[in-house]
């Protein structure tokens, strides 16, 4: 991936550079930070390390009013589309974060102070190839400046990196904020950052039982939710069923099957079927061999047909494992807990 593929277009980045360098002589202008600038010619007759001093005033002071008075006052004479953007600037966000990814056109910033939010981000001057390579990744950063810019977000060149190797325990904490981030908020790519999307029961709780560090992590979670409804403690087991059918389907195909239809409760198989010409034209229905997918439905099966099943099916080969809960029959008391054929 090249450089530029993590980088405003060239006009984009042009425009936004004339625009901070503004704001920033006007800061200094207020507060006499750097006495030899006056105008923008001035200020880029210095290297960005010079100018640091100057940049930190801007979010030291009251930013929100510093960027207000510019815009009110309008002293570089910009037009009127160039102030509606400097003032979208109010908007910032400062602080230290994690950069935990790359992606085609911009990097991942991780906040993982509660709540956890993950951000977008392209770089407005320095390339991320120039700081880092991506094996290094995940990076600390701290001094950050994230501003919106023509509904990207965009971090203004200044960075401090952090001489911290993440290792062990540190990384998988960081890899848990990363993914509760992107489930509370998704990827945030414009500010200002939107509000915390409502979730459903269901949603939480898939999310809780989404892989083991977070069956762990949400133990306590998993054990509520699963308690409030009859619908929960189904997709609970569901769940279960799902995560324990990959690693049973390959020690099935270890042991030599090459096609086999089981019944799985949670981590233990329960039963298989009987051969019956009828099941399995039922089964290769509900659960095609040879690809991987986990789709649902609901069926009755030839010797219940009072019975309803709600299906899963995993594949893994020719190893395909039919997690089904059972949600009524006349024979049997309901209960979504019990994984019936």
């Amino acid at each position: 991936m090249s450089e530029a593929d993590r980088r405003l277009s060239e006009e984009s980045e042009q425009r936004f550079l004339d625009l901070y360098a503004h704001l920033l002589v006007y800061v200094n202008d207020r507060f006499d930070v750097i006495e030899e600038i006056e105008t923008v010619a001035d200020l880029e007759q210095h290297y960005t390390d010079e100018l640091l001093p100057l940049r930190n005033t801007l979010y030291n002071e009251s930013t929100t009013d510093l960027i207000e008075d510019f815009v009110e006052q309008n002293p570089a004479d910009l037009s009127e589309a160039d102030l509606e953007q400097v003032a979208a600037w109010t908007d910032f966000i400062t602080g230290e974060f994690v950069v935990v990814r790359y992606r085609e056109d911009d990097a991942i910033f991780l906040d993982w102070t509660e709540p956890p939010k993950t951000y977008a981000v392209r770089p407005a001057r320095l390339p991320f190839a120039d700081l880092w390579d991506e094996s290094a990744l995940p990076v600390p950063v701290s001094s950050v400046a994230l501003l919106p810019f023509e509904d990207q977000i965009v971090y203004d060149g200044w960075i401090g990196i952090k001489n911290i190797i993440f290792g062990g325990s540190l990384s998988t904490d960081i890899d848990d904020e990363y993914e509760e981030a992107k489930h509370r908020f998704g990827i945030i790519d414009s500010l200002p950052a939107p509000e915390e999307d409502e979730k459903t029961d269901a949603e939480e709780l898939r999310f809780y039982m989404k892989n083991k560090r977070n069956r762990e992590r949400y133990a306590s979670e998993i054990e509520h939710l699963r308690e409030k409804s009859d619908e929960l403690e189904r997709i609970y087991h569901q769940e279960m069923g799902k995560a324990r059918a990959r690693s049973l389907g390959r020690e099935l195909r270890e042991l030599g099957l090459n096609e086999a239809y089981v019944a799985i409760y949670d981590d233990r198989i329960i039963t298989v079927p009987p051969p019956n010409p009828r099941f399995a034209s039922y089964s290769k229905r509900l659960c095609p061999l040879g690809r991987l997918t986990t789709p649902t439905s609901t069926t009755s099966i030839p010797k219940r047909e009072s019975t309803a099943y709600d299906w899963s099916c995993v594949t893994v080969g020719a190893i395909s494992l039919l997690v089904g809960s059972l949600e009524n029959s006349n024979t049997l008391s309901p209960t979504p807990k019990a994984y019936l054929w």
